[in-house]
């Protein structure tokens, strides 16, 4: 990988224009555009303030070492997990920082440990300190990365922070802010938000809410699972992943034992091919039988309230008003 090419990944990760790197290092926009384009390469004398702007080694300007820097990054983060003390651990990947400044890893776990501080602490001035600079550092962190997991971490960590300071509003915000890709941590920072703020009520139907979405959503996950391991005819393994499928559709049968009846249908029904695939036509009858058992607890539907979930299986999800279909 070139120079050139290594400039415009590092500039697009901090977030900057060419105009905006172009005025830090004292060149025209024109330069950083040859450089990037691979037309031309920085003047020697500018490779260090360059690679300072970046916080990284002139080495990894030129796309060297990638892998020792990701090494040395992790080996800062266990030597910190190893110390098995939070000053400790500030200590080293403080350190860590001074070498590294622009690893958004290192940033967020120096949040981390310093958020544990504010848990910890007994001094209202050393408590306030470390969140003011673990606030900062996430901060930088969502800014200048362009990196959307380093990204959702920094906001889940400032999502803590807030929750943990009693700034619901700006809590609401951060998660507001996560990616898609984040919508577990949304989930959790919302539960736990509310949870926070002591609005039970609230938190109990969006927590029920949310446990009903994930379980439609893990169920549909499973039945992927299945049909790829027999669409490879790998039979075994398709049944193994049933097995885990019907433990988890099961889970709320406590209070209403057809729970999603349908969903364990069609598991049996899988069950059953992948026993007919491999041979075993004993076990394949038994699923057979345990489908058609299941398919007799469906009842005709008599009235819409019947797709309440909250109707269905108010042990779990009695706060939860709207109609969930299966």
């Amino acid at each position: 990988m070139s120079i050139g090419t290594n400039i415009y990944t590092l500039r697009k990760n901090k977030k900057i224009t060419q105009g905006q790197l172009a005025e830090k290092l004292g060149v025209s926009e024109q330069a950083v555009s040859k450089w990037e384009n691979n037309v031309c390469a920085p003047d020697v004398s500018l490779f260090p303030v360059i690679a300072e702007f970046f916080g990284v080694s002139i080495d990894r300007l030129f796309g060297y070492h990638r892998q020792s820097y990701e090494d040395e990054v992790k080996a800062i983060e266990k030597a910190a997990d190893d110390s098995m003390d939070t000053y400790k651990e500030i200590e080293i990947i403080s350190d860590g920082l001074s070498r590294y400044p622009n690893s958004a890893r290192l940033k967020t776990y120096l949040a981390f440990s310093l958020s544990m501080v504010n848990r910890m602490s007994k001094d209202e001035k050393e408590k306030k300190e470390a969140v003011e600079k673990a606030i900062k550092l996430c901060t930088e962190v969502v800014d200048t990365s362009g990196d959307t997991k380093e990204i959702d971490n920094a906001l889940t960590m400032l999502m803590r922070i807030y929750n943990e300071t009693g700034n619901y509003e700006k809590a609401a915000g951060t998660i507001e802010k996560m990616s898609a890709e984040a919508y577990g941590a949304r989930i959790i920072g919302k539960v736990h938000m509310l949870g926070y703020k002591k609005s039970y009520a609230e938190q109990e139907a969006y927590a029920q809410g949310s446990l009903s979405s994930l379980y439609h959503t893990a169920s549909h996950v499973f039945e992927s699972l299945t049909s790829v391991a027999i669409g490879n005819k790998e039979y075994e393994k398709a049944i193994n992943i049933i097995d885990a499928h019907e433990k988890m559709l099961s889970v709320f049968d406590k209070g209403c034992p057809d729970f999603y009846a349908t969903y364990k249908i069609w598991a049996k029904n899988q069950k059953a091919l992948a026993y007919m695939k491999i041979g075993d036509k004993e076990t394949c009858l038994s699923s057979l039988r345990e489908f058609i058992d299941i398919a007799k607890q469906i009842k005709e539907v008599a009235k819409s309230e019947d797709f309440n979930i909250a109707v269905r299986n108010p042990m779990y999800f009695g706060s939860i008003s709207e109609p969930i279909y299966e």
